[in-house]
């Protein structure tokens, strides 16, 4: 039964010597990806913006940006997930659950305006409105 006890030991004391050097790589890798992704969505919707502003090409820049943002808060949740496996007392759970709980509502709201944003434009392309010229309205 000492050797069993023993033997838990060493496993636990392994599992958390892994923990404590895997866990802040795979974290620090899900904010660089989100972070990646936050300046790509926002260079790509720049680009599109301009387009749109002065060449008037029809490009829908919001959905872009939108898109972009949420999917790089859901890594950025994802990395606030994996630090969660770290932590060693109660206190140092509100900061990390503060920050999990502003970016989970900031990545609902985005879901929200793209799905409301698309249904404005849907029924904009229903009605006829901002077709361009030469096709006939059904």
């Amino acid at each position: 039964m000492q050797g069993l006890y023993q033997f838990n030991q060493v496993v636990s004391h392994l599992l958390e010597g892994f923990l404590e050097t895997a866990v802040p790589m795979i974290a620090g890798l899900a904010e660089v990806v989100g972070l990646f992704i936050i300046i790509t969505s926002l260079a790509k919707a720049t680009y599109h913006y301009v387009r749109a502003t002065f060449f008037n090409d029809h490009h829908d820049f919001h959905y872009e940006m939108t898109s972009g943002l949420t999917t790089a808060l859901e890594f950025l949740m994802s990395a606030e997930i994996a630090k969660t496996f770290l932590l060693q007392n109660l206190d140092s759970v509100v900061p990390l659950a503060a920050t999990f709980a502003l970016r989970a509502v900031m990545s609902l709201l985005l879901h929200w305006e793209m799905a409301g944003g698309h249904r404005a434009a849907n029924a904009r392309d229903k009605t006829g409105a901002e077709q361009p010229e030469g096709e006939d309205k059904e």
